[in-house]
């Protein structure tokens, strides 16, 4: 074996050790459910920062983001500024769901929507929302790590180990302590995330010559004839959006389709993304939190301006700058790449291990450096692990407590819960090891279930008039929907739907959202109960007297919303469009007004934007500060 190899095997060595030190250390002080579950309420403001953050950003942002924006150009890398709407829906949504949570003793999301809509239709609806969201979301980092693995050791450890190898220590770090193993694991493993990133970022600007040669190459690409893979678009459209809304026209339907990045798909993929927050799994790490402090500066600060830093300056110049080393034999075939040193087969099967071969290419020259960032990528897929955990949690309370053993004591729910685990890993192994060339659908897939969760948080939150009825009705109308537009769907049902996935390039998780609305709405019109509206309305009265409500905010309520539209319309939406000449035209670098594609100029600018917007709503708002006098429970929480 190279050297390479012998540095790396050592560093996974010493890593997996310590992510399996501190659970096997500290098993024993785990004693209920809700300290196994929930870290007891009890998980620091600054673990909860990183740590959430880490869970939002993870290997979709290390792995699948760059690769994404090789294939697809700026339009796709527009949807970074989903830096901004994914904290803008928290800022919405986490502070109230947490005040219910500690108000009434909730440890699951279910619990909580069932109770609140007196239903445990829709806690079995929620628990598959979970699963359907988690499954294919994990499937898709075990996927991920098994392919960096395989290629950084020259295959060595062939995929499915290396997915086996990651999970296995994932599984017994979270099966033992819970969720107290992220104050030991995903605070270091959030570091080692954004280093790796900022690391990668620096080797992609190194190798391509520099800020002005990448921008100088840029610009001759944009005048490349070829079509783009898959789609009736030249490569003018790597630095340009083809439009506002269009029908999709592939050029062979039979092979993958990454999207045509319009600005209606960069907009709902931008939402899409936000099921991750929306999900079940992460509404129990809100629920972890010992306060609502921690939401402000996670929301602007963490999630806004740094990881939009590292997005927008490290991994776009990843993703552009591999095209012109040798990955995209287009690139290749008309002279404008800067050199060979990527395998051109990368491009367009394989585009998903562009991070994988960067890596490697350093461990000829620096094995140690290269072990590291290995070590780097691996803390970026690990960082999920707490959705294993939550979703155990809510299949342990809201399905077996509930319906089979009711008289369940703290250590059986607590063993459950780790067999449990142990299922929802092997089944997502399964799928990782026989869809290898599905991997980004699965994760597309599951985030557009994710979203279905957006109608009955809202209702939660602020509409006491859906009704249990038009919510269970909206879900299922929901999760259909997204079965019909995505890859699944497709693929099973074939010729019979006469639309591709993501129709008018809308993603399937705002089709989704639509049906679930309408779905929702009608039925709630029509199934209205005035005993059932006032039990509902409890919970809003708790959240309207308890939420800090200051006159400051009151008169600048009309303010924020109307810059909040302003900035999603010309950020993400068809204002969007105005980026691609408003500093410079694409082909013309000489009309380029700071020296880079325009679009490029136009994500910086509102994404400074963006941040200011997110820190007005979360901070000067009072969205995500501490309620105005402090919140005791009603019930306590349910520990046997």
């Amino acid at each position: 074996m190279q050297t390479k190899i012998y540095f790396l095997l050592f560093f996974l060595f010493l890593f997996w050790a310590y992510c399996l030190y501190w659970p096997l250390k500290k098993q024993k002080k785990i004693d209920t459910p809700v300290d196994f579950f929930i870290y007891g309420r009890q998980m620091p403001g600054w673990v909860f920062a990183l740590v959430a953050t880490g869970t939002i950003f993870s290997g979709w942002f290390f792995i699948a983001h760059p690769s994404l924006i090789f294939l697809n150009g700026f339009p796709f890398a527009m949807t970074s500024l989903s830096v901004i709407t994914i904290p803008l829906v928290g800022v919405f949504v986490m502070k109230r769901q947490w005040m219910l949570s500690k108000r009434f003793g909730f440890v699951t999301p279910s619990e909580m929507l069932s109770t609140y809509f007196k239903s445990d239709m829709i806690r079995i609806l929620i628990v598959i929302v979970t699963l359907l969201f988690a499954i294919p979301f994990l499937a898709m980092q075990l996927a991920f790590a098994g392919k960096l693995i395989s290629i950084v050791t020259d295959d060595v450890i062939g995929a499915g180990s290396g997915s086996l190898l990651m999970g296995t220590v994932i599984i017994i770090s979270v099966g033992l302590i819970g969720l107290r193993s992220t104050l030991y694991i995903d605070t270091l493993q959030f570091f080692l995330f954004i280093f790796g990133i900022i690391s990668l970022g620096f080797i992609a600007y190194d190798l391509v010559g520099g800020w002005d040669l990448l921008n100088e190459s840029l610009s001759r690409v944009s005048a490349i004839k070829e079509r783009m893979f898959n789609l009736n678009l030249n490569y003018s459209n790597y630095l340009e959006l083809p439009g506002t809304i269009r029908q999709t026209k592939l050029l062979d339907e039979t092979i993958f389709y990454s999207g045509t990045w319009t600005a209606s798909m960069v907009l709902t993929f931008s939402f899409a993304l936000t099921g991750i927050i929306l999900s079940p799994n992460f509404s129990m790490l809100t629920f972890s939190s010992s306060d609502i402090n921690p939401f402000s500066a996670q929301q602007a600060w963490f999630s806004g301006l740094l990881i939009g830093f590292v997005l927008i300056f490290f991994t776009l110049a990843i993703g552009v700058s591999s095209i012109f080393l040798g990955a995209n034999n287009v690139v290749n075939s008309t002279g404008n790449n800067i050199s060979n040193i990527l395998p051109p087969d990368i491009f367009p099967e394989k585009f998903d291990t562009i991070i994988p071969h960067l890596i490697n290419l350093i461990g000829d020259y620096s094995p140690l450096f290269f072990s590291v960032l290995v070590i780097c990528a691996i803390a970026s897929f690990q960082s999920t692990g707490n959705f294993y955990l939550s979703s155990a949690s809510i299949v342990t309370r809201d399905i077996i407590k509930k319906f089979f053993f009711k008289d369940m004591k703290s250590n059986q729910q607590i063993f459950a819960s780790r067999i449990i685990i142990m299922l929802i890993f092997l089944v997502s192994l399964t799928i990782a090891l026989n869809s290898p060339d599905k991997i980004l659908s699965l994760g597309s897939f599951s985030l557009s279930i994710g979203c279905q969760m957006l109608i009955p948080i809202l209702a939660l939150c602020y509409f006491s008039w859906f009704t249990k009825y038009g919510i269970t009705f909206g879900l299922i109308l929901g999760i259909i929907v997204v079965f019909l537009t995505e890859d699944p769907g497709q693929i099973i049902l074939k010729n019979t739907v006469p639309w591709n996935k993501w129709p008018l390039t809308i993603h399937s998780s705002v089709w989704g959202i639509f049906f679930n609305l309408l779905g929702a709405s009608v039925i709630s019109f029509i199934t209205q109960d005035t005993k059932e509206t006032s039990h509902r309305r409890k919970f809003h009265d708790f959240i309207n007297d308890y939420k800090a409500y200051s006159l400051f905010r009151r008169s600048l309520k009309p303010s924020a919303w109307i810059v909040t539209v302003v900035w999603i319309f010309f950020a993400v939406g068809p204002g969007l469009v105005l980026g691609n000449s408003f500093f410079g035209k694409a082909q013309t670098i000489e009309s380029w007004s700071f020296g880079m594609p325009s679009l490029w100029v136009w994500q910086i600018i509102f994404w400074i934007i963006g941040v200011f917007i997110v820190w007005f709503l979360a901070s000067k708002m009072e969205m995500s500060t501490s309620p105005n006098k402090n919140i005791i429970s009603q019930t306590n929480d349910i520990v046997n």
